[in-house]
């Protein structure tokens, strides 16, 4: 599957000032190191669930497999040979074919805002996750059908 964001999202799920508060830093020396790791916090959530965080419209190409993104807001487009349909805000689809939809959060959970806070600070410091992490990841994982 190929998921491509139509435009840059200028929309900053966690602005860079709660990001230093959170991790008691009074300096903006490390801003761009924090925007790489919650950058990286992002793809590592979204990789694990299947779930987009960032709200835009992106274009899904998928060859003979399954395809599931959650949350799905919108269908804008759809040229498909494949097996569609939807089920309380997640988007299956199993196939062939090219899409483009409306994916990611209006609002991000606050859990999953934490769970981006404490990767920042876990990356920031060279530490691992703790287990706590994985719960949170098992229960936002969306499952294939």
């Amino acid at each position: 599957m190929k998921l491509k964001a139509f435009k840059e999202s200028e929309k900053e799920l966690i602005a860079i000032e709660e990001l230093r508060a959170f991790l008691r830093i009074d300096s903006d020396v490390f801003d761009e190191n924090l925007k790489q790791f919650l950058k990286a916090g992002i793809s590592e959530f979204e990789t694990r669930t299947n779930r987009i965080l960032i709200l835009n419209d992106y274009e899904v190409e998928f060859f003979n497999e399954r395809v599931i993104l959650a949350p799905f807001n919108a269908l804008k487009n759809a040229n498909f040979k494949a097996e569609f349909k939807t089920n309380s805000g997640v988007l299956y689809v199993s196939g062939n074919g090219n899409l483009i939809v409306n994916l990611g959060y209006e609002e991000l959970p606050q859990d999953i805002k934490l769970w981006l806070k404490n990767y920042v600070l876990m990356a920031f410091d060279g530490a691992s996750m703790p287990k706590i992490s994985n719960a949170l990841v098992s229960r936002y994982k969306v499952a294939f059908f």
